[in-house]
């Protein structure tokens, strides 16, 4: 290294006292980052649409431990709704340090028997509220000239598969937004994160509707991760040093061969 380099500082993040602002946290991915985070000792405003759901787990978070969870009812696709919560978020405790834009869902069906107005809500939720929820948390986080925004796609962002035509085109959309923010805000010290998670037992296969066997035929006999297992991914970007940029990580269970 030059000696006119400076030497990077190799500690890890702390996220004691950070705040977070996780979407989609009501259930599967989204909650157990919130729940990951708060045992760390971050702060987390938690944003979906069930808001009954938020609220059980703002009280859990509570009773665990010293931190403070809000239960912030938000519908990524409205853009007032968006401001609203990262404005609440910044009014309750002054700053974001970890914008977690994990909103999203999935739909499985051939191009030409699928629902076109399913289609328009996955795609309004998954591309264009991720727009929403960067273009809107990101902003306080340029001012303080830091922060990490962690962006949740999926491997279906980068192998295509049957059935998959408008879920997989969400999620290859969702990798190229993060990525060209990635490059837009990094060099303002704010760090981008794109998780893409393989086969993840939760309720995301209910919604999706995965016809019988679809899950099996992936894993062939491989286990399957859980929501827990991309958080422990999440927490691992988040806690690396300020000049270490995780940018990409695909996160899938070790016997998945496909996708």
């Amino acid at each position: 290294m030059s000696t006119n380099q400076p030497i990077p500082n190799n500690l890890l993040q702390d996220v004691h006292e950070q705040v977070a602002l996780v979407t989609g946290a009501s259930s599967g991915i989204g909650s157990a980052v919130a729940r990951a985070l708060a045992q760390r000792g971050a702060h987390v405003a938690l944003a979906a649409r069930r808001a009954e759901r938020l609220q059980t787990l703002s009280e859990e978070i509570a009773a665990a431990g010293q931190v403070e969870a809000l239960a912030l009812a938000c519908d990524v696709r409205d853009p007032e709704q968006v401001q609203a919560a990262v404005r609440q978020t910044l009014d309750k405790w002054g700053k974001l340090d970890i914008l977690v834009a994990n909103a999203g869902f999935g739909y499985r069906a051939s191009v030409v028997e699928g629902d076109i107005t399913r289609w328009k809500d996955m795609i309004d939720t998954n591309v264009y509220g991720l727009l929403l929820t960067l273009k809107y948390g990101v902003p306080p986080m340029l001012e303080r000239g830091r922060g990490h925004v962690i962006v949740t796609s999926s491997v279906a962002g980068r192998v295509p598969t049957l059935g998959g035509s408008a879920y997989c085109g969400s999620k290859f959309a969702a990798t190229a937004i993060a990525d060209v923010l990635r490059q837009e805000v990094g060099p303002k010290g704010v760090r981008v994160t794109t998780i893409e998670p393989g086969v993840v037992i939760s309720e995301f296969q209910q919604v999706a509707e995965y016809a019988p066997g679809t899950i099996e035929n992936m894993l062939k006999g491989a286990t399957p991760l859980v929501p827990e297992d991309i958080a422990r991914a999440v927490i691992f970007a988040i806690e690396q040093p300020a000049h270490f940029g995780v940018t990409e990580m695909v996160v899938r269970p070790t016997g998945q061969a496909f996708p």
